[in-house]
């Protein structure tokens, strides 16, 4: 797992607020743009649409818990996390309001009223937090696609064996050596070997009758 660098500058960016309340907005707005943020007030007539062009990279939403019928915010590549980093704005502190904020993958709590002086932590830990289980989600399915993959390394093994009559760990050695001359992972370069393989066979089914031959 790659690690993560820590954002403390979020200039240029652009921070969304989701909010009926004026002086949340107010607040947020006059702390944010001293952050050298772009900010665009949401109000709550996008309430339940989804939200639409969010920026991966850049955006920021700050989704007030206290809206009736909030907007959809979209998930990123890893299930269950927002596609941007989530503020989650407290004034009711009602658990069935904190579960929400939670469901929609808030990393972290601002409460109402806003002061300036609480702004930038929230915002540091939400886009900080979010670039963290983002990486944590992507080494996880990283090592899953791998393991699914793992198989296929048995199989070309396996092909090698009977094409080229070596035992395993020299068939294993050639596939690996393979792998780095076509700049693929041991793995997905076995992988793409058995489909070959499996793709030769079907359009010529003689041809594992004419390898066993051979061998």
């Amino acid at each position: 797992m790659s690690v993560v660098r820590f954002v403390q500058n979020f200039s240029q960016r652009r921070a969304l607020i989701a909010s009926a309340d004026a002086r949340a907005i107010e607040a947020l707005s006059v702390t944010l743009g001293k952050l050298g943020l772009l900010v665009e007030p949401l109000g709550a007539e996008g309430a339940q649409a989804p939200l639409a062009d969010l920026d991966a990279a850049r955006d920021v939403l700050f989704l007030d818990g206290d809206l009736h019928a909030p907007p959809i915010v979209p998930t990123g590549p890893t299930a269950e996390l927002p596609l941007v980093p989530l503020v989650g704005l407290v004034g009711v502190e009602a658990p069935s309001r904190l579960r929400a904020l939670m469901l929609a993958g808030a990393t972290a709590f601002l409460p109402k009223p806003v002061y300036g002086g609480s702004v930038y932590s929230a915002l540091y830990l939400a886009v900080n937090e979010h670039a963290r289980k983002a990486a944590l989600g992507s080494a996880v399915e990283e090592l899953e696609q791998r393991r699914r993959q793992r198989r296929y390394v048995v199989k070309a093994i396996l092909i090698v064996i009977a094409e080229a009559g070596l035992d395993d760990e020299a068939a294993f050695q050639s596939l690996r050596r393979a792998a780095m001359r076509a700049r693929l992972g041991l793995e997905a370069y076995c992988e793409q070997l058995v489909r070959e393989r499996a793709d030769e066979d079907l359009d010529n089914p003689a041809a594992p009758f004419a390898r066993a031959a051979v061998d």
